[in-house]
């Protein structure tokens, strides 16, 4: 009975489509597209062109979906019309529409539709959205559970963060991403005169060229109360911006900091290290900056690590001192991933992390590129007991060779782990050899050596 309902689900399938589009394999895309509990429909990459979009919206199997992906289709104003003029989101939990070319009026569309009800996640990124767009979707009334929702790469600009921000919209968000958006500093400020939005835990401000005069304004509020990741990659905060988040109440609660870029010295790991309101991280990540081994020192001497298990600190300068130092530190005793990439920490670091007696939980080491590792540093790690926890090991652009690949093919303590990465390390097929024939790494699931 089972494949006779198959069967004629694919025949109302082709019928429908070919009937309502000149596109003749519409239907199939579709059958080969969607799940087989008939939930989910991920159509990304796809070109379609608006007559098929119209197509889709009168197909009534359709408004079952919770799960929709117009990624990449070459949606626009004139093909999300006929979707949101239709009951084909009735029952959508999930919307996301990225890569297209929808613009303002396609946000008017949008923000009208009655279907909505049910949408908890909506991905609007990378599309021409601007400050209007941005307040006609703040106005929408019928979107009331929305909880997480994607508006990077468009270019809302300050007025569209104040309207988003100043809405029920907004303040119902848990999730939201900002990521170069154009708010600038301006945008910060504007953030100081709205409600506290006490739903969001999670905020992405990437790439919006925000400076410490902008962190400032913010720090001086209360506008996240509730906030546990925050994510400002590739900004110019700066050590005095870094300075004002660690004596601000606003971020009491944050779990999460990730920080790429932002041209920050040793001053802002003091700063973070000596913070009375920023205690709670369990995760910190302040890849491509300018920590220096005094920084990581900084950070390894303060209580504030203690529940840190995820630490990035590559591209820091931080040399072999550095690496010994959170190597030593009793505060990073809870880690389970540590990256240290291009730090020229040496076999003098990699031999600091091996005799670690507190890195004793760590599952993740990533010690790759330009820092110059050789076989000593690999045999120090393929002999430490104390790194027995790791499952992944990445090494990849330094120069370990053939004799320590054979180290590593041979430890006694590194059976547990999962992923091994020696790519880039001058191995010739000695080494690879070793590698791919170990009898000592019962447990690697991945092995990249080239």
């Amino acid at each position: 009975m089972a494949e006779a309902k198959d069967i004629d689900d694919s025949l109302d399938y082709l019928r429908h489509f070919e009937k309502n589009t000149a596109n003749p394999d519409l239907g199939t895309l579709i059958q080969e597209k969607i799940s087989a509990d008939k939930e989910s429909l991920k159509l990304n990459g796809c070109k379609l062109k608006e007559e098929d979009f119209k197509a889709i919206s009168g197909f009534s199997p359709i408004k079952n979906l919770k799960y929709l992906d117009l990624d990449q289709t070459g949606l626009n104003s004139a093909g999300l019309q006929p979707l949101c003029a239709s009951d084909a989101f009735a029952n959508l939990e999930t919307l996301t529409l990225a890569n297209n070319n929808l613009d303002d009026e396609a946000i008017f569309f949008l923000s009208k539709s009655l279907s909505l009800t049910h949408l908890e996640s909506l991905d609007l990124s990378s599309n021409e959205l601007g400050s209007l767009g941005a307040k006609v979707l703040s106005m929408a009334a019928g979107i009331k559970k929305l909880s997480r929702l994607d508006l990077s790469y468009n270019r809302l600009e300050g007025l569209g963060l104040k309207s988003l921000a100043d809405s029920s919209l907004g303040r119902q968000c848990v999730e939201l991403n900002l990521r170069d958006t154009g708010i600038g500093d301006e945008g910060l400020k504007s953030l100081v005169k709205v409600p506290p939005l006490e739903s969001l835990t999670t905020l992405n401000l990437s790439d919006n060229g925000l400076t410490e005069v902008g962190v400032e304004a913010l720090c001086r509020s209360m506008v996240f109360p509730n906030l546990k990741t925050l994510i400002l990659n590739n900004n110019h905060v700066g050590d005095e911006g870094v300075y004002a988040m660690a004596e601000s109440p606003l971020f009491s609660n944050l779990e999460k900091l990730v920080m790429h870029n932002n041209g920050l010295t040793t001053d802002s790991a003091i700063s973070l290290s000596q913070s009375k309101t920023i205690t709670r991280l369990h995760t910190l990540d302040m890849n491509n900056n300018d920590l220096r081994a005094e920084g990581a020192q900084a950070l390894a001497d303060s209580s504030n690590m203690k529940w840190m298990e995820s630490l990035d600190l590559g591209e820091n300068k931080l040399n072999h001192k550095g690496a010994a130092a959170l190597a030593n530190s009793e505060n990073c005793s809870a880690l389970k991933f540590l990256r240290l990439n291009n730090n020229n920490i040496s076999d003098k670091g990699a031999e600091a992390l091996a005799r670690s007696t507190t890195l004793l939980q760590l599952e993740t080491l990533s010690i790759e590129n330009e820092n110059w590792i050789h076989a000593p540093g690999a045999k120090a790690i393929s002999e430490s007991k104390n790194l027995s926890s790791l499952k992944r090991l990445v090494l990849v652009l330094n120069a370990i060779g053939d004799e320590g690949a054979i180290h590593l093919a041979n430890s006694q303590t590194l059976s547990g782990l999962k992923f091994l990465n020696v790519a880039g390390n001058k191995l010739t097929p000695r080494g690879e050899d070793a590698l791919q024939k170990s009898t000592a790494l019962t447990g690697i699931e991945v092995l990249e050596i080239v």
